[in-house]
């Protein structure tokens, strides 16, 4: 990467740090997952998560092939639900502090699984009063029905279910429409029509989330490329609308770090109690946001006397130093963590 001549001093608009804790609506998500696999233990749900973690590794596990067999519902529930509610929740909290006077109302989640965007959604943006899911498996809609029973905030208890393809079926126009893990699911065939589909239905902000691979990633920038030239403009990871500056085995991603319940771990074979969830994602827009001027887009590496940050900007991916004798700004820049944003002022 280039290293512009002279210092940097920067301004700081770090994320939400990941020590804030649970939030109320998380809380009750954890709880009601709880509830729904009390009594079950690793060796009843060891075979279907093996199963299930088969069928995500060889790619098998496409929309039109998703259904579940016995006990992988479960399985799911007790695997994947955390790491995908963790991830969700965080790129909603970087939505909400970029547009910190943003209310939606209305929320569109496709894919939804058993609600868990709604759920992420619901804990960052209480504003929401009506959420339409659309879910192609009738036994997870199911699922997430009786989920939303379990002491659920009112959005989700009042919540509409569509069983059906989220390809295919035209929802609301809404405030804030969620594609969660959807995207790798189509099949190169069907994402352009889904995209056009899911922007068609937006009003606010469309927020896709892929796994945090190269694959994942790459279908973020193609999906990027074509909303642009749509007239979506970026509001995150993103601090420009021009096109994606990574090349060659580079990939843009972060990650969340996420408890592990008992099972989880046991289910894993885990021994640490805690996994990091590396992702991807992509928010836009129809109206230009209040964009960051630059991201951290890999964490920051500490040096004796200064920082050295990687960071994507408005002229592409660059470094930037913050050196000792930046002060605060340095200390900051020691605490900094990867997919925080920075405002860098002109070279002095």
């Amino acid at each position: 990467m280039p290293v512009p001549g002279g210092r940097q001093t920067c301004r700081w608009r770090a994320q939400l740090s990941q020590e804030q804790g649970i939030d109320e609506v998380g809380a009750t998500f954890k709880a009601a997952i709880e509830t729904e696999l009390a009594g079950l233990r690793g060796r009843d749900l060891s075979g279907p998560a093996w199963a299930l973690s088969e069928r995500y590794r060889s790619g098998e596990m496409t929309e039109e092939s998703r259904g579940f067999a016995a006990g992988q519902l479960q399985a799911y529930l007790a695997t994947r639900v955390p790491a995908t509610f963790a991830v969700t929740r965080r790129v909603l909290s970087e939505l909400a502090s970029l547009k910190p006077d943003w209310a939606p109302t209305s929320l569109l989640d496709l894919g939804a699984g058993p609600g868990t965007a709604t759920w992420a959604a619901a804990a960052v943006f209480p504003s929401i009063e009506h959420a339409e899911l659309v879910e192609r498996e009738g036994d997870m809609a199911v699922l997430g029905a009786r989920l939303a029973t379990m002491g659920s905030p009112g959005v989700l208890a009042g919540a509409v279910w569509t069983v059906g393809d989220a390809c295919e079926v035209t929802g609301p126009k809404s405030d804030l429409v969620v594609a969660a893990y959807l995207l790798g699911e189509l099949g190169r065939d069907r994402e352009y029509p889904a995209l056009e589909r899911w922007w068609g239905d937006t009003r606010g902000e469309l927020v896709l989330v892929e796994p945090g691979t190269p694959a994942g990633f790459e279908r973020l920038r193609a999906a990027r490329s074509a909303l642009v030239s749509w007239g979506a403009h970026v509001t995150a990871p993103c601090p420009h609308d021009d096109r994606c500056p990574m090349a060659g085995a580079d990939w843009c991603h972060f990650a969340v770090r996420l408890e592990r319940s008992s099972l989880h771990r046991e289910l894993k074979g885990a021994r640490l109690g805690y996994e990091d969830e590396k992702y991807s994602y992509l928010v836009v827009s129809a109206s230009p946001p209040a964009v960051p001027v630059a991201r951290l887009v890999r964490s920051p590496r500490p040096h004796k006397g200064h920082v050295r940050l990687f960071v994507c900007e408005a002229d592409g991916l660059g470094e930037r130093v913050v050196s000792r004798r930046d002060g605060e700004v340095y200390k900051r820049a020691r605490a900094a963590r990867w997919g925080d944003r920075v405002e860098l002022d002109h070279p002095i």
